[in-house]
């Protein structure tokens, strides 16, 4: 978040330039003198000397400049929230894959399980990490350009293939993914990972007029609500994927609870 609150304030010193502040600033100072102006005692003011229809033209002032700065308040609003929903898909957004990256993980699931502790919402929730089987073979066989596609065609294919509450992550830079299934209990998050994993070894991926052929292996498991924190979840995914990675030819799912 850090990234994103320096990005703002880079923007306010930029795209909110000094004249649009100065603006403000004089149509308050102006506003202050009327109101001064229109409520200090007659006898003690150039209002006794004013015609009745200058006090309206002051008052129509008064009105006017009141909506000027309203409207300039909520433009300014509005782009500044545009600029800052911006600035939060880049930072939470995968530059190969396009998912969505680590740092948005956090932010859902931590989301996600208070969903899950305090209402109704959720009932379930488990995770399944796909990591791609001998994937440094790739890099030296075909070069980092053509594995970053890989990545990114492995990706699609997870987005593509989901339910409506299930939402994909790349994990940091590697060749890890992450689903978090909401409402989905251990056995139905395993057989949904078998089901991708063989879909993917089943796929030919077209890299640059090239046919390559991936397999994955799945760690699985499932939010324990009595004791589990976010670290605790991930880090028992984690240990499920590194059995399934133990096994001979890979391409394999373990799960953990």
């Amino acid at each position: 978040m850090g990234y994103i609150n320096n990005s703002l304030q880079k923007f306010k010193s930029d795209a909110l330039s000094k004249a649009v502040y100065d603006a403000i600033r004089y149509l308050l100072i102006l506003l202050i003198g009327l109101v001064i102006a229109l409520v200090i005692p007659d006898k003690f003011s150039l209002r006794a000397f004013l015609k009745t229809e200058f006090k309206v033209y002051l008052y129509g002032i008064f009105i006017y400049s009141i909506i000027l700065i309203i409207t300039a308040f909520l433009l300014i609003r509005l782009v500044y929230l545009k600029k800052y929903k911006a600035l939060e898909k880049d930072n939470f957004t995968d530059e190969i894959t396009g998912l969505k990256n680590h740092k948005a993980l956090k932010a859902h699931l931590s989301k996600t399980i208070d969903e899950l502790l305090y209402t109704s919402k959720i009932e379930t929730l488990s995770i399944i990490i796909f990591d791609i089987d001998n994937f440094k073979e790739y890099n030296t066989k075909y070069g980092h350009t053509k594995a970053d596609k890989i990545l990114k065609s492995l990706g699609h294919l997870l987005h593509n293939d989901k339910r409506g509450t299930d939402e994909t992550f790349r994990l940091f830079k590697g060749d890890e993914y992450i689903v978090i299934a909401k409402n989905t209990c251990l056995s139905d998050a395993v057989t949904a990972a078998n089901r991708k994993r063989e879909s993917i070894a089943d796929n030919t991926f077209i890299i640059d007029e090239i046919s390559i052929y991936l397999s994955v292996s799945c760690g699985v498991t499932e939010f324990k609500k009595e004791d589990d924190t976010i670290d605790t979840f991930l880090n028992r995914a984690s240990l499920a994927l590194m059995s399934a990675k133990e096994i001979k030819g890979k391409n394999s799912t373990k799960s953990n609870y």
